[in-house]
């Protein structure tokens, strides 16, 4: 059994996704670790790597929102805060947003888990 033939059995479907957005889930997946691969060989530093990775969540998200009417708004949050310090970085910008943004990210998501299902 091949790696993606295990993951739809186990991950994707486990987790409800329908045919389509197991597809389009491995689609942007396969598409993010290409261009990693491509960012680190052709070393085109920090800037453009996030710049490409955002894209490519947020494109995803997009197309899933699109054919499912859904999307994971963790992997949207990510995207934004790739795109943000993208632009920061190629800005040139010096004061350190990237910290702040994961800090208040993860303090977030901290905030949900702890608290989130006594408002429920």
């Amino acid at each position: 059994m091949s790696v993606t033939e295990n993951y739809s059995k186990t991950g994707a479907a486990a987790a409800g996704k329908s045919g389509e957005e197991q597809r389009l889930d491995s689609i942007g997946w396969a598409l993010l670790l290409m261009w990693i691969g491509v960012v680190v060989l052709a070393n085109f530093g920090w800037g453009w790597g996030l710049l490409g990775a955002s894209g490519i969540i947020l494109g995803t998200q997009a197309a899933l929102w699109r054919s499912a009417g859904k999307f994971d708004g963790f992997a949207v949050a990510c995207g934004v805060v790739f795109l943000v310090n993208a632009a920061w970085i190629l800005l040139g910008l010096t004061w350190p947003l990237a910290p702040v943004l994961l800090i208040l990210l993860g303090a977030s998501l901290l905030w949900k888990a702890a608290f989130g299902a006594q408002a429920k």
